[in-house]
């Protein structure tokens, strides 16, 4: 299972220096930079312009669209895409205009596409049509939006649901859990065998951001 830092700022200051964080430990690849836009959620983040000009060194990006339209930040995305490492545009689909049309833009650009559910969205929101184009669906354990929340495991069964979804449908795509995950949760979700989560708070909230790599990778490794 891989464990992605998730960055959810409005500042440029504590984005650089989280971005030097995860790039000063070699177990991560990857990087994922929540989006927000004030509409979706009652906050605001750096757009993606504003990481166009930052260091990435050896991390790939994964943008997590919070947006009321995410096919505005993708054209976003590709007008700065020679300066931004990325590998995957993931969205939330609660306030998107059409999973369709999201899917097959991003499949033009040659990224990866993901669609997230929220809390309280049930799979059956995500369209038959799209299921089988999709790399990755993410499931958030908390509501979109803000880091610092609490792990909500009534998400276990919407996990298990999509695995067999996967199964019986033959669908490609990576389960990704994203919220309130720490040392706990990361053992619960690796036995459910999902394949990545992301961390913001339970990482850059630590006292000692080594250490709480550690403590992560090595529930990880068992």
């Amino acid at each position: 299972m891989k464990i992605i830092p998730a960055i959810l700022t409005e500042s440029r200051s504590v984005a650089i220096s989280q971005i030097e964080l995860a790039n000063s430990d070699d177990r991560f690849d990857a990087l994922q930079i929540d989006i927000i836009d004030g509409w979706f959620a009652d906050n605001l983040t750096l757009t993606p312009a504003d990481y166009a000009d930052l260091e990435y060194g050896q991390l790939q990006l994964d943008f997590h669209l919070m947006t009321e339209e995410p096919l505005d930040y993708v054209f976003e995305l590709l007008e700065h895409r020679e300066n931004l490492p990325i590998r995957s545009v993931i969205a939330q689909i609660e306030k998107m205009s059409s999973q369709i049309t999201f899917v097959d833009q991003l499949k033009k650009t040659g990224w990866k596409v993901g669609l997230s559910l929220d809390l309280f969205t049930p799979i059956e929101s995500i369209e038959t049509s799209v299921m089988g184009e999709l790399d990755f669906v993410q499931v958030m354990a908390i509501e979109a939006g803000f880091q610092g929340q609490a792990f909500v495991t009534t998400i276990v069964d919407k996990i298990k649901e999509l695995q067999g979804l996967r199964q019986k449908k033959s669908y490609q795509y990576e389960l990704i859990v994203d919220g309130g995950i720490k040392k706990e949760e990361v053992a619960l979700l690796q036995s459910l065998e999902v394949e990545s989560v992301t961390i913001g708070s339970g990482l850059w909230k630590s006292v000692d951001f080594s250490q709480a790599v550690d403590t992560l990778f090595s529930v990880v490794r068992e």
